[in-house]
């Protein structure tokens, strides 16, 4: 569930005291003339990684940052990845390892913006053609990022507003090309969660505020993510078909009226749903409730 965090300690000397008391950091010192003191500053960052967190000191302050999920598994289970479930019980556990090793309490260390939360689902189809073809629109935009598909890496990125979703192949980047998806949000703005109360890390035990993050995810995919399956295998008129292509693309939308866009966009997950186009994001809708409520009582 929980994967990347950054949290920032509210002390920067107290936190470099408990390190340099308890560890050995690695050190990095530079000086630069700084135009507005007009005067040259020395730079000083402080480093010390646990498994596969940063733990970062510098100038201007403290924090901690990388995938909690891959830290509890290196730590648990020596495993190099976070392809596997992380329920709340080991979100919970996790965070008392790693109080343990920083010596630093959870409720003190204040999560910032790049939050994600996501869940690994085998789906039973073809995850290449779904991310790259079905998943075609997000808000009626295109993909923010889409790099070339390879061996190791299939991924679709989309960013509007305080969210990015991103929806992967799991298994060809960790896994040996299992058919693992990845879907997964991140909150661009730590105002999205803290409105729900969430500010520190240890409020990502809280089973009430993991259901709000997933509840966020969940209503991402369903409202703003435009999935269609397979069209041209299906015994549409072309008619049919042309209508279908064009409210699949970006052009259509963007190139409609304010009155037209609110008229046509009321009804297009209609029409999918008529002519029988979303049984593969259904079936994602499902998988995700179901891996979710596995993992929030496990």
């Amino acid at each position: 569930m929980i994967d990347y965090i950054k949290a920032y300690f509210p002390d920067k000397n107290r936190i470099l005291e408990i390190m340099k008391e308890n560890y050995n950091l690695e050190k990095i010192s530079y000086s630069r003339f700084d135009k507005t003191k007009n005067e040259v500053v020395l730079y000083e960052t402080y480093k010390k990684e646990f498994e596969n967190l940063e733990l970062k000191i510098t100038n201007q302050g403290a924090y901690i940052h990388n995938s909690l999920h891959h830290f509890y598994n290196k730590f648990v289970h020596d495993i190099d990845g976070n392809f596997n479930d992380f329920s709340r019980s080991a979100i919970v556990n996790s965070i008392d390892f790693l109080e343990e090793q920083i010596k630093f309490s959870p409720e003190n260390l204040h999560l910032s913006q790049s939050l994600e939360f996501g869940l690994n689902l085998r789906l039973p189809f073809d995850l290449d053609h779904f991310i790259l073809n079905e998943c075609v629109l997000y808000n009626f935009c295109p993909a923010s990022k889409l790099p070339p598909p390879n061996e190791e890496q299939v991924y679709k990125e989309f960013e509007k507003g305080n969210y990015r979703l991103k929806i992967y192949h799991k298994g060809r980047q960790q896994c040996n090309g299992e058919n693992i998806l990845r879907v997964e949000v991140k909150f661009l703005d730590k105002r999205e969660f803290n409105r729900n109360g969430i500010f520190v890390l240890s409020d990502l035990e809280d089973r009430d505020n993991l259901i709000f993050l997933y509840d966020k995810l969940y209503n991402l995919v369903k409202f703003k993510l435009m999935c269609v399956d397979d069209i041209e295998n299906r015994q549409f008129t072309s008619y049919k078909k042309n209508k279908l292509y064009k409210y699949c693309a970006h052009k259509f939308w963007s190139e409609l009226d304010d009155d037209k866009f609110k008229i046509e966009s009321k009804k297009v997950h209609s029409y999918f749903d008529k002519n029988n186009l979303l049984e593969h994001k259904n079936t994602l809708l499902d998988l995700m409730d179901r891996k979710f409520e596995e993992l929030l009582d496990s």
